[in-house]
């Protein structure tokens, strides 16, 4: 299970540790989730256009097609000759390096057989760095070279490695970062704590100022003015929340389903509805529209929303609880609630977890979701 870093110190040394690495290698293969969030994108595109201006290779390798919110960001990678590729074969023959972004766990990540065998082979380093803790969590780099901290996102724990990495080189933050690594890390981090409105500690709150009040700055006074490039993290917010027009179907359609009880407003779809939904956008919509349908249930009542729905049969057995609270109620961990219930297949953070319930053991969904929703209440 991932724990938090103890010290200051083991935390310097760790970024010390992944520091070396990257000045010592060339060729490294960028690996994140399945079906890729906002921090999850963000992140491989900012480690990627940081070992780019190290004259690295580097080389994103992704499930299939992102959202079309992302696309500027893939444009970046274009435009620095960094190769994407979408589930397909990867040239891995001079791969030195992997690198595990934003992945709770290792059956988690994105890859196909070429690459797992990678990661099974002792002499490829693997580099880790995310946020997630606790409950269902698992390392997948090598012990020594796992960045994983509690942060707003995993974009906020790169940026701190990159701080780290542009003082070695003896540099200024002006100096070393470009406009598009600021552009990427400030999309993670403002992406995933959606400007900061879920983050629950004065901690998270002061690291979010920090980082975002730096990277900021940066987009700001390296952005040309008049070409109407993103310039502000408020710009980037903006076009993160935007649909396209399948996404505002399937968001419409999941919302028109809504209830409420007493703390909770919540949708549950039953396995036909849930096989129709999968059949008309597909999995990698289906999961992140759950996510931010679940967000605008949250905020509509002010306490906590949820999206349950059943997985597509061809991807697994279960059935899958998206879980959020609003930034009006910042008081309870989301994550502890898990653990009292017992759900040990989830996680997240303290103010959005997901879960997991085997189809077989749920006879009756809508039942099962009353009652969890009745033992949450109790709870909080």
């Amino acid at each position: 299970m991932k724990t938090e870093i103890q010290t200051i110190a083991e935390k310097k040394r760790l970024v010390g540790n992944i520091i070396e690495v990257i000045q010592k290698n060339d060729f490294f293969l960028l690996l994140g989730h399945k079906d890729p969030d906002t921090d999850c994108v963000a992140a491989l595109v900012a480690f990627a256009l940081l070992l780019s201006k190290l004259q690295k290779e580097a080389t994103i390798f992704v499930s299939g097609p992102v959202q079309e919110q992302f696309n500027y960001l893939l444009a970046i990678c274009k435009y620095n000759n960094i190769s994407v590729s979408y589930g397909k074969e990867v040239n891995l023959q001079n791969i030195s390096t992997l690198v595990i972004l934003d992945t709770p766990k290792p059956d988690m990540i994105a890859m196909n057989e070429s690459i797992a065998r990678l990661m099974e082979n002792p002499s490829i380093r693997k580099i880790e760095i995310d946020h997630h803790l606790q409950l269902d969590t698992q390392y997948a780099g090598d012990p020594g070279y796992c960045l994983v901290s509690e942060a707003s996102s995993t974009c906020e724990l790169l940026g701190y490695m990159a701080l780290k990495l542009a003082k070695k080189l003896e540099l200024t933050a002006e100096e070393f970062f470009s406009r598009n690594i600021a552009l990427a890390i400030l999309t993670g981090v403002v992406g995933d704590s959606q400007m900061g409105k879920y983050l629950k500690t004065s901690r998270e709150r002061r690291y979010y100022q920090i980082f975002t009040g730096i990277f900021d700055r940066l987009l700001f006074e390296k952005t040309v003015k008049g070409r109407g490039n993103l310039s502000s993290m408020e710009a980037i917010f903006d076009v993160i929340q935007r649909f396209s027009v399948q996404e505002k179907k399937c968001y419409d359609g999941i919302m028109a389903l809504k209830r409420k009880s007493k703390l909770v407003q919540y949708v549950c779809l039953d396995k036909a509805l849930s096989e129709e939904m999968f059949g008309l956008y597909g999995a990698e919509l289906m999961v992140n529209i759950s996510k931010a349908a679940a967000d605008t249930l949250a905020e509509e009542c002010g306490r906590l929303g949820m999206v349950v729905y059943y997985d597509d049969e061809a991807l697994s057995d279960f059935i899958q609880f998206r879980l959020r609270r609003s930034a009006q109620f910042p008081t309870i961990d989301l994550r502890g609630v898990l653990s009292v219930l017992d759900f040990r297949n989830g996680g997240g953070h303290p103010g959005a977890v997901g879960f997991r319930v085997k189809k077989a053991d749920v006879p009756d969904i809508a039942a099962y979701t009353e009652a969890l929703i009745a033992r949450i209440e109790e709870l909080v």
